[in-house]
């Protein structure tokens, strides 16, 4: 009977964030295979024209063969390189809630992002993109992993020793929110717009009723204000580090793939540091390693880090930034999914609505930015 109420529960909660999820990165999807001429569409210098060249309404009409062809080709890649990205992403809060059972957070954190950028480093190498790097490059690598490791991933898994892996993906789930306001307040970025307001201030509310939905669920506290917080606090690590970037221009020979495998096996020391100091080594429960946790930890080391990585960099080269950062939509879902599905974890309305305001916030924020 409770299978079959959390199925209902699911079901009218996954109907309900449908439309907001997809709507915006579908549209996208659609640009990138028309318009990009990677994907065969107009030149980005001739796009302002293309719809008095063709209308939309006409399009699909006037080259049916061509569409056809440039779907099978292009948009499949594009697709694939997105469903990667989701799911390696999606699935890191439930992979984070079955390896914690073994080791302490940095423990974890850092072991996964070391070994994964050396398999990103490898992966480079065995294909030819590898460049010696330079001294700068790691000292850059170091203070940056502060930032965008440590913090980010080091206190995501910190967070989530007391909170609900579908609680912990909702939560990073609004890093645009937060990082709106960062840019505004403290990167020169344009003040937010009444759209961008209304997002800012459902998101926040979506938060709020979050916390409080997880309080009590059937009589069962799921996650904690103190989790909550260290959660949050990742994210605001990843913000501050991206608004560095964009403040502190870095110049390097180095690709963006390669210098994402110098970040995260710097950042990934970083947290081993911190797990050493904390003396996580001295608390790891070897009885506790069964193979869902070792498919699981293998699985954040390569899907979390190699593939999500080199799929999302390419995205960013080759289609419009509004499809490669759709995953901030999808990210969330999956990760309540599979919080639900394979962590044992409850959902309730509140949770959903939570969800879908959040979701939608930063639907309002990004649509809002790329009309503009």
């Amino acid at each position: 009977m409770k299978i079959r109420e959390n199925m209902l529960v699911l079901h009218s909660g996954i109907r309900a964030l449908a439309g907001i999820v997809h709507l915006h990165p579908v549209s996208h999807l659609v640009r990138a295979v028309r318009d990009d001429p990677l994907m065969g569409g107009q030149p980005r210098a001739d796009r302002l024209g293309f719809a008095h060249q063709i209308p939309q309404r006409h399009a699909a009409q006037a080259h049916p063969v061509v569409l056809l062809h440039h779907i099978d080709e292009r948009s499949l890649r594009v697709m694939l390189h997105l469903f990667l990205v989701y799911i390696s992403w999606g699935s890191t809060y439930i992979g984070y809630k079955f390896s914690l059972g073994v080791a302490g957070p940095f423990l974890v954190g850092g072991s996964r992002m070391v070994i994964g950028g050396i398999l990103l480093a490898l992966f480079l190498m065995l294909t030819g993109r590898w460049i010696r790097p330079e001294r700068k490059d790691w000292i850059h690598a170091t203070w940056m992993g502060v930032f965008m490791v440590l913090l980010a991933s080091g206190f995501l898994a910190k967070g989530q020793e007391s909170v609900a892996s579908s609680t912990a993906a909702v939560i990073t789930g609004s890093t645009p929110i937060t990082m709106l306001v960062a840019g505004w307040l403290f990167a020169n970025e344009p003040r937010p717009r009444l759209l961008q307001w209304t997002g800012l201030a459902t998101g926040t509310c979506g938060l709020v009723l979050l916390a409080y939905s997880q309080q009590n669920v059937g009589g069962v506290q799921q996650s904690s204000i103190s989790g909550m917080i260290w959660v949050f606090t990742a994210t605001l690590g990843w913000v501050a580090g991206t608004l560095l970037t964009r403040r502190f221009p870095f110049k390097t020979r180095l690709s963006s793939l390669q210098s994402c495998a110098l970040l995260i096996f710097m950042g990934g020391l970083e947290c081993l540091v911190v797990a050493f100091l904390d003396g996580e080594h001295h608390a790891i429960r070897y009885e506790n390693i069964h193979w869902p946790v070792v498919v699981a930890f293998a699985w954040m080391c390569t899907g979390g880090s190699v593939i999500a990585y080199a799929c999302y960099f390419w995205l960013l080269e080759n289609v419009p930034i509004a499809t490669a950062i759709s995953y901030e939509y999808v990210v969330p879902v999956i990760g309540i999914f599979l919080g639900w599905l394979l962590g044992g974890e409850m959902l309730t309305w509140k949770m959903l609505l939570a969800c879908a305001m959040t979701v939608g916030s930063v639907f309002f924020i990004m649509w809002h930015r790329e009309t503009h």
